[in-house]
Formats: C-alpha cells, structure tokens, sequence
C-alpha cells in the first residue's frame, strides 16, 4: 500500500474510544430486557412477523406495499394511518405498512432540541408517541430516519422497537453530523449498542436498515462502489455485530438496467432462503418534473411495474414504496401517497401478463460485472485497513474511520479500475452523477457563451444538509467559470459556514439546501452576521419549502429567506448576478 494512504488511514482512527466488541455486548445484555410487541397489524393476519407477511403475500402472487409518510404533528400522522387503513378497507387496495419520517430533531437528546433548526416533519418525545403510531389503526408502522445512528440512537432504538417496528435505520447515515452535536464518542458507542439490541431480535426478523442513497454512495459515481460498500455495511451489521442487513433502494437509481442490477447483486450475494436482503424499494424522485406534476405518473408507475416483475421473477418479497408526483416540489399529502399507491396497484393486476414477456438478460449479466467488480472494491477497503492497523473487528472503530473518510477519496482509491487502468473509470455510472456533470457541462457552456468569467473571485461553496449533488454542481460550475472554490463540505451549520469564511477571508458564499431547514438556516446567517457585525454576500439554491405555523404542509418559502438577505434561487446566472455585480 502507499505511505501516503496508509499514514491517511492511521490518522482516521480513533484514539481514545471504547472497544466496540465491550459496547456490543452491553447492547446485548440491554436486549435481552427488551419486549416487541406483536402489533394489531401482524394480530389481524395471524402472522409472527412482518417478513412472514411479505412472504405469504408473495407465495400469493400479491406485493406488499407502504407509503414513506412525515406529517406536519404527530396527530396528523395518527391521523393519516387510520385513514390509510380506512382506503385499504374500502377499496380493496392493501397497503399494509407506513415507515414514519419524523423531523431529524427526534435524533437529538431533548437538552439539544432548542438551537436545532425547525424542519418540515413532526416530532416524537415520549414513547408513548412511538407506541400511539402502531396503536392508532392495524397497520404496520416502521421507523428507518433518525433512529439507529442517530445521537439518541440508545433511546429511539429502544422505542422504536417497544413500538413494534420490524426495522430500524438508518445505517448509511452515521455519515451525517447533527446540528450543535458533537460527541462523537457518545453517538457511535450508542449505535454499536444499538446494534447489539438488534442482535438479540434477529428471531423477529427486525432488520437494521440501510439507504445507500443517504451515505457515502451517494457521493459514488459507479454503482459498482455501491456494491462494494454495502459489504462493508453488511460486513459490520451482519459479521461483527450478528444482527439482520437490510437494504433499502431506490431514490437515486431511476435508470432502470443499474437500478435492477444492484438489487439483483445484493440479492444474489447476501440474501438467504429465510433471510431476504432487499427490504423495500423506495420511488424515484430525480426523473420528476415539476411544471407538470400529472406526467410524474408516468415514470412512477414503470418504476413500480419493474420492481414488482422483479420480485416475481426472483421470488423477493421486497415492498414496495411509491413516491408521489409531487415529491419534486415539496413534503406530499396523503392523497398524493395514496394516488400512487392505487396507480401502482392497479399495475399489478396486470403483472402476470406482463413477466412471460420480459428478458432479464441484460439486467442479468450487469448484476454479474457488478458483483465482481463490488467484491474486488469490498475486499480493497478491508485489506488496506486491517494493514494500515485499524481494528477491522471492532465495529466501532470500522465506523468511525468511514465516517472520516472523505466519500469521494473512498470510491477513488478503493476503486478495482485503479489496479486495472491506473485510473479512475465507473463500470456502470450512477445516473444522478451523469446528469450532475451534463447539467453541469450545460450551465458553464452556457454561461461562457454570455462571457461569464468568474477569475479572481473568491467563494464558499456549501452544503446546509447530508445531500451532496447540489454542493458538487455549484461546486463544479464556478470553478470551471474561473472563481477559486473552497468548498465547505455537507453538513455544515450556519455558525461554522461563517467561521469558515472569515478564516479563509471570503464574503461571498453559496449554499444548497434540500430538507425543509432552508428558511431557519437564513434566518440564523442574518443573525449571527449581525451579531459579529460582518457583511457576506450569500446565495441559496435548492429546495424552498418550508413548513410554517398553521400549515400541515410545507410551502413555498423564497420571499421569505429573501427578506433575511439571502439570495434564494436555482438560477445559477442569478445566483452569479447577486454574488459578484
């Protein structure tokens, strides 16, 4: 291995943490106390566990279906379920499951909740708000967002399952960081802990679920890396730490042949007769449109129709989980939810029709490239850990030199093609990366065609949450335009963005945005730039909604984040006018 490398990897691991192996068995020993409730759900079909459902329902020729749903209140939440169960019953269309989103706040400890910035979704305090969710209607209620890698991952682990979710996540996103968080020894000892939880519940068949799509992959420009990644995830959850891997897809892979091929790789190589891999599949949302929110039926239904061939085909009881066509816009209504869910529905009436004349060839032999090449990458990360001496058997410390590594320097120096070419080159491109670097070759050739040149500038490019292809385009286009990017990373709360400009002695600023904080994030910049008495020249881009007092729904929040000073628009060209002239 280089000297560099190594001596990089050596500088990732962590110094004065616990063992990991201590830390899960105390999760263990915590488990065994812990009781899961059977819910009303799995009462009324006589079930022991929900995968045992799923897996009826596919020896029945039938999919299992749920809707990712994060109301304004916890009373609407409640709400929602009962009347989810209430369109079951009515119109014969069984959607038997809701994984709740609650507000990213639910993942603090209660002492961190008042500097967090407000986001769009409710929240939970007590357990007896968890217990309310699988209480409220004879629907099985999940929780994947802000639970096992959370700050509070001990206790929302804890209630979650006192609850009755058959899954817990999210793993991926140990890579996000928590406004006026900062324990990192706290957190992650807390999730190892959890994990061991987990361990004890694997009879129940409670997952610990990931989303690629929230954590380092998300950065990765070849599916391939997925792959390889998921085996670290799977090698961490499964072989350290003995409880279930769950994977679950789907956001960022709207192209359907790599889309299919990943599920069908993680299938073929981690899945067994009683344990399936794929947990659900989750709607894309990059192929949207917003002038004509209809036409998102189109690509909806397709995307719902290949995945129940798929499951059919490989006799994988992965559920299934729409994304309204308005998920472009903003948070979505029920109604919404429950439009997509019937159109998808609909659709599998005619599955059967449909699987005789379908040709999984192609989905096929890219599966297999995939799961080579993901096997090489896998067996890379390993091997240069274990000899630059990180503990490769400490689950903990196995976290923590992830959560360090830069997401991009990850995929580029565990990549196969560097043995093979000496380069970096994707077997199998993610879309999202492609049409990053099209809408990117797009905006600088058309701004280069005004004359735009941005030589001399100086800039901060950003990102104020976990999502990182906004910052990767801003980022991109005003180098290519000339301008010297120092770019500030994910994550980063409005306090820090504006230490890191007055270190680097720069005013002008731009920032993507993406989970509902947009509005509570300017108005803290126009705070703290009053209180230090300082004038920055900010833009915002990204999503602008927000969810304001007597509103269930978030709405649209541009002239608002406006009067506080920040610039707020996805024109670039505007963005470069109010920067710099």
């Amino acid at each position: 291995m280089d000297q560099a490398l190594k001596e990089h990897i050596q500088s990732l691991i962590p110094t004065d943490f616990p063992d990991g192996r201590t830390l899960l068995q105390e999760g263990v020993e915590l488990g065994h106390k812990i009781q899961v409730p059977r819910t009303k759900f799995l009462e009324k079909h006589q079930c022991r566990t929900y995968l045992e459902y799923r897996k009826k329902r596919l020896a029945e020729g039938k999919q299992t279906w749920q809707l990712l749903l994060g109301l304004a209140t916890l009373e609407d939440e409640l709400d929602a379920i009962r009347k989810i169960h209430e369109f079951s019953e009515r119109t014969g269309m069984e959607i038997s499951g809701v994984q709740s989103i609650p507000s990213q706040i639910v993942g603090l400890p209660l002492e961190y909740w008042d500097k967090f910035p407000k986001q769009t979704s409710y929240e939970m305090r007590s357990p007896a708000d968890w217990k309310a969710h699988n209480d409220a209607a004879p629907i099985q209620v999940a929780w994947q967002d802000f639970h096992l890698a959370c700050p509070a991952a001990l206790q929302t682990t804890i209630n979650a399952l006192e609850a009755g979710t058959d899954r817990l996540g999210c793993v991926s996103t140990f890579v996000w960081d928590y406004t006026g968080y900062y324990d990192e020894k706290q957190r992650f000892s807390d999730m190892v802990r959890s994990l061991g939880i987990l361990s004890t519940k694997k009879d129940l068949d409670i997952d610990a679920v990931t989303y690629p799509e929230d954590g380092l992959p998300g950065y990765f420009l070849d599916i391939a890396s997925w792959v390889g990644y998921m085996l670290v995830e799977n090698y961490i959850v499964s072989d350290l730490c003995h409880a279930n891997f769950g994977i679950s897809y789907g956001g960022l892979l709207t192209a359907v042949q790599p889309r299919m091929a990943f599920a069908l790789a993680m299938h073929r190589l981690l899945s067994t007769e009683d344990h399936p891999v794929l947990t659900y599949f989750n709607g894309g949302t990059i192929d949207q449109i917003p002038n004509d929110i209809n036409c998102n039926f189109g690509t909806g239904v397709q995307e719902m129709l290949i995945q129940i061939l798929f499951n059919l085909k490989y006799n994988t009881p992965t559920i299934i989980s729409p994304v309204a066509v308005t998920e472009c816009l903003r948070t979505p209504s029920l109604e919404e939810l429950l439009d997509i869910a019937a159109a998808g529905i609909r659709a599998e009436t005619k599955a059967q029709e449909w699987l005789p004349l379908m040709d999984f060839t192609v989905i096929e032999e890219m599966s297999e490239l995939l799961m080579e090449k993901g096997q090489k990458f896998f067996h890379n990360v390993l091997d240069s850990f274990k000899e630059a001496g990180v503990d490769i058997e400490d689950p903990l410390q196995m976290i923590m030199v992830l959560k360090r590594f830069n997401p991009v320097k990850f995929e580029q120096i565990f990549h196969p093609s560097i043995a093979e070419t000496g380069s970096f080159k994707p077997y199998c491109p993610s879309q999202l990366g492609r049409q990053t670097m099209d809408l990117k070759e797009n905006i600088v050739s058309d701004l280069r065609s005004k004359h735009c040149n941005l030589s001399g500038k100086r800039m901060i490019c950003a990102s104020a949450d976990g999502h990182s292809y906004g910052l990767m385009l801003i980022d991109k286009v005003f180098s290519e335009l000339g301008a010297s990017v120092v770019n500030g990373g994910v994550d980063v709360e409005p306090a820090a963005l504006l230490d890191l400009a007055d270190e680097e002695g720069i005013t002008h600023i731009c920032i993507s945005t993406h989970c509902g904080q947009c509005l509570a994030y300017a108005q803290q910049l126009r705070q703290i730039a009053a209180d230090r008495n300082r004038t920055y020249h900010i833009a915002m881009g990204g999503m602008f909604t927000a969810l304001l007092p007597g509103n269930k729904l978030p709405v649209d929040v541009r002239e608002q984040i406006i009067e506080t000073g920040v610039y707020a628009d996805n024109d670039i060209e505007k963005q470069i006018e109010f920067l710099f002239q």
